[in-house]
C-alpha cells in the first residue's frame, strides 16, 4: 500500500498546485506560457500518478490486462474498485496525458483550461474511491 500511498501524495500534491491556478482567466491563461506550462505539467503527472496506481492494483491483484492507459480504469471499475463516476473522467483525461507527452503541437487549451476550472475535484473523487474501496477493504 506505500506505493499506492505515495502515488496518493503526487496526485494530490499536484492538484494542490493546479489549484493555485484556479481564479485565472481564459484570456490570462492564453498570453502566460509559464502559466499554460505549469499547468499542463501538473495535469500530466497528475494523470500519470492514476494510471500508475491504477496499474499497481492491476499488478497486485492479477487483474486483467489492459490494452492502454485507458484500459486501466475500465479494469478498476469492471473490479469494483471505482465507480462510473471517475471513469468518465479518468477516460478522457488518459488520452489527453497521452496528448501532453507526445502531441505538443496538438493541445487544445480549451480543454486543459476546462479540466483546471472545473474538474479537479474528478481527481479527489478518484483517490477517495481507491481508499475507500481498495485500500480500506484490503486494511480490513
Amino acid at each position: 500500500m506505500e506505493e499506492i500511498r505515495a502515488k496518493i501524495s503526487v496526485v494530490q500534491e499536484r492538484i494542490r498546485r493546479l489549484s493555485s491556478f484556479s481564479n485565472i482567466s481564459l484570456e490570462s491563461y492564453l498570453k502566460d506560457y509559464t502559466v499554460k506550462d505549469a499547468v499542463e505539467r501538473n495535469i500530466e503527472v497528475a494523470i500519470q500518478a492514476c494510471i500508475d496506481i491504477a496499474r499497481i492494483i492491476i499488478k497486485k491483484e492479477e487483474l486483467r490486462e489492459p490494452e492502454d492507459n485507458k484500459g486501466v480504469f475500465v479494469v478498476l471499475a469492471e473490479n469494483d474498485i471505482i465507480s462510473e463516476e471517475p471513469l468518465r473522467f479518468l477516460i478522457p483525461m488518459a488520452g489527453t496525458r497521452n496528448v501532453l507527452v507526445h502531441g505538443y503541437d496538438k493541445v487544445d487549451d480549451t480543454i486543459i483550461f476546462g479540466v483546471l476550472k472545473n474538474r479537479l475535484n474528478d481527481f479527489y473523487t478518484f483517490l477517495r474511491e481507491i481508499e475507500e474501496r481498495y485500500i480500506e477493504r484490503k486494511n480490513r
